[in-house]
């Protein structure tokens, strides 16, 4: 998936990318690599806004929420408590698809 964004991003086309990077975040995820795919919908996010493009946008947020629920519950007994950036994420989704 990586190797087909970069032959994508060569072209010079910025349309959809974000899209892409979400499927390659959800990719992540499934395989267990969550931070990694955080990472990768941070990127996502950073191309919706730096072209304008918000048609994926809301579903950006709901996977990066859906990310961060797995994380915390793969970090039980941590100090570390993402409980409110998790809502926020499904927040901003349900606010965007509105």
């Amino acid at each position: 998936m990586r190797q087909g964004i970069a032959a994508h991003q060569a072209t010079g086309a910025e349309l959809v990318q974000s899209y892409f990077l979400t499927l390659l975040a959800e990719g992540y995820g499934k395989v267990g690599q969550i931070e990694v795919g955080l990472t990768v919908l941070t990127e996502a996010l950073a191309v919706a806004n730096k072209i304008g493009e918000r048609f994926y946008e809301a579903e950006i947020y709901r996977l990066k929420g859906e990310l961060m629920l797995m994380l915390r519950a793969g970090m039980a007994g941590s100090r570390t408590d993402h409980t409110e950036d998790t809502e926020n994420c499904f927040r901003q989704a349900i606010d965007i698809a509105r």
